[in-house]
């Protein structure tokens, strides 16, 4: 582990137990690593490893098999810039006649 990045989180891990905080949010740990420009699993595994917990602002949705499939393009948790049905890839260039 780079010292700097050590340092650095355990100064974040000290503020969180000076304010009496616990927790600790997964954006929170997010922003930490882009301004120590790390992955963001390295800057959680080292808070986990002073005992703090991580948390979600949003419950993770998990899809059972009674769920419907017609929210798996527009709904809570989905992505708006992934999946669709396929068409587009074909009707540019390689679907275009001449």
């Amino acid at each position: 582990m780079n010292p700097s990045v050590a340092a650095t989180v355990e100064a974040f891990v000290t503020e969180l137990v000076d304010d009496d905080q616990t927790a600790c949010s997964f954006s929170e740990a997010e922003r930490l690593a882009e301004d120590l420009q790390v992955h963001v699993s390295v800057v959680v595994r080292e808070i986990r490893s002073y005992g703090i917990e991580m948390t979600r602002e949003v419950p993770k949705r998990v899809r059972g098999y009674r769920t419907s499939s017609q929210d798996r393009y527009f709904g809570p948790g989905c992505s708006k810039t992934h999946g669709g049905s396929g068409y587009e890839q074909i009707t540019g260039f390689g679907g275009r006649e001449g």
